[in-house]
């Protein structure tokens, strides 16, 4: 058994984190914990430096999706906002996907709009000038 195949096997694993550089993150650590989960997890760089690892069919557009099921409220009611790949399912779902100027490029291309850097209040922002 691969030490991999120990960690998932050993514990429910709900999410591992790995910092490091953003070269090391998308060229060592992604390439490699993509290919050693074999399918078992799934592998994302949610901000430049850290690569997240979480349980198969968890993202936050699976977190909205049941909570809109739950609200009994239709997707294209709601405005999403992210800067984040890990944000990229749940800007997908969204009636209105706001991606922050200082996101991801695989985020920014997925968003309906881009709004304001985290650096210019891009959340508050967005709900200002998209929600009222």
């Amino acid at each position: 058994m691969t030490s991999v195949e120990h960690i998932l096997a050993a514990a429910e694993v709900q999410k591992l984190i790995f910092l490091d550089t953003a070269e090391s993150v998308a060229c060592t650590l992604k390439p490699y914990w993509s290919e050693a989960t074999g399918g078992h997890a799934n592998v994302v760089q949610s901000v430049s430096n850290m690569l997240e690892i979480v349980p198969p069919g968890t993202s936050k557009g699976n977190g909205v999706k049941m909570l809109l099921e739950h609200l009994d409220v239709s997707a294209r009611e709601v405005m999403a906002i992210g800067d984040g790949e890990n944000d990229i399912e749940m800007l997908e779902l969204a009636g209105l996907g706001v991606a922050l100027s200082n996101g991801s490029e695989k985020t920014k291309a997925v968003a309906n709009v881009i709004g304001a850097s985290n650096d210019e209040d891009g959340v508050a922002d967005a709900i200002y000038r998209c929600a009222f």
